[in-house]
């Protein structure tokens, strides 16, 4: 009978969102809430629950899809009839569709398939804020503020104050005009620093710590020819000047192919909820590639079933460290 009435409330407020126009759509939205649609909590082993999520709709028809605040991700196109948003790929292949169940000018909550179609009670539910709104409601803390110098202050990136480059992903625009200037690295790290004005121009770079001179040099140039390609941080409606990172980093196949077939093990028995055998292959997985927040992330649970949250708490902040939001929530949770 609940279900019934819920299914029935669905269908009323779906003819409230008839009127909603793309322009309604534009701009960034940060998942909230993830959950069931019949409103039961996703269970902690479920990656969905607490990692982060933001969509851009830009005008006339681009969304974008990312799993952190620091790019827009992935690129494709949308468009909108009544209550459904179709995503479509550049070549128009429809990629998914999701029903909007709600929408105020600073909230959107909307509807991902299951097998069962949209209005199946295991079908996943987001709920989305702006993203202005959410960073507006963080405080400001000693961890966000890089340098002061009299009246001037540099900012740290963070998910509260951050500049953003304007294509999709800056890390992706590197790797490939690096490939095209023939620069193959088979193993090392390249971690550098940077500024991002007020104006949205990336300067003072320094390169902390290097892979050999020719790709450094490479990687230099690159970075000069990108420097105007960038939108500021804001903070409290105002552009500031705000202190980046990026890195770069490569594998041997030697560590990347056991990383690959034991993750893949250790998804598989996470899948079945057997997690001994789970962690035991993400032990594995994790020997050569410590760095993979996926695996870090599902492990920490694994422990955490198996009564070991003090390992839990030491591979979520691992995650965290690593730039992986989803771990925060858990952080708070279980690990005070």
């Amino acid at each position: 009978m609940l279900i019934k009435m819920f299914l029935f409330l669905c269908l009323l407020s779906s003819s409230a969102i008839a009127q909603v126009k793309p322009a309604d759509l534009y701009g960034s939205w940060v998942a909230t809430d993830v959950r069931y649609l019949s409103g039961d909590e996703l269970p902690d082993e479920n990656i969905l629950k607490y990692s982060y999520q933001k969509y851009s709709f830009v005008a006339p028809n681009k969304f974008y899809s990312s799993p952190g605040y620091h790019s827009l991700g992935r690129e494709m196109l949308f468009s909108l009839s009544g209550d459904k948003v179709q995503f479509k790929s550049a070549e128009g292949y429809v990629m998914n569709v999701v029903r909007i169940l709600e929408h105020e000018e600073n909230k959107l909550v909307i509807v991902h398939a299951s097998v069962h179609g949209h209005a199946d009670p295991m079908a996943i539910k987001y709920t989305f804020h702006r993203e202005e709104i959410l960073q507006n409601a963080m405080p400001l803390t000693s961890a966000d503020i890089f340098l002061v110098n009299g009246t001037d202050t540099i900012y740290q990136s963070g998910q509260k104050v951050y500049a953003l480059f304007k294509e999709p992903d800056f890390r992706e625009f590197l790797s490939f005009n690096l490939y095209k200037k023939g620069i193959s690295v088979k193993s090392g790290e390249l971690q550098a620093s940077f500024i991002v004005s007020k104006e949205g121009v990336a300067d003072s770079l320094k390169i902390l710590q290097g892979i050999n001179p020719r790709y450094d040099k490479v990687f230099t140039d690159i970075f000069n020819s990108a420097k105007r390609k960038w939108i500021p941080a804001q903070l409290n409606g105002k552009p500031v000047p705000v202190l980046m990172q990026q890195k770069m980093t490569y594998f041997t196949s030697d560590e990347t192919m056991p990383s690959y077939f034991n993750g893949r093990k250790a998804d598989e028995a996470y899948h079945n909820e057997n997690y001994e055998l789970a962690l035991q292959y993400y032990n594995l997985a994790l020997e050569t590639r410590a760095d993979d927040k996926g695996h870090l992330y599902k492990r920490g649970i694994c422990k955490q079933k198996l009564g070991n949250l003090r390992g839990a708490c030491i591979d979520w902040q691992k995650v965290k460290a690593l730039g992986g939001e989803q771990a925060t929530v858990l952080l708070e949770r279980f690990c005070k």
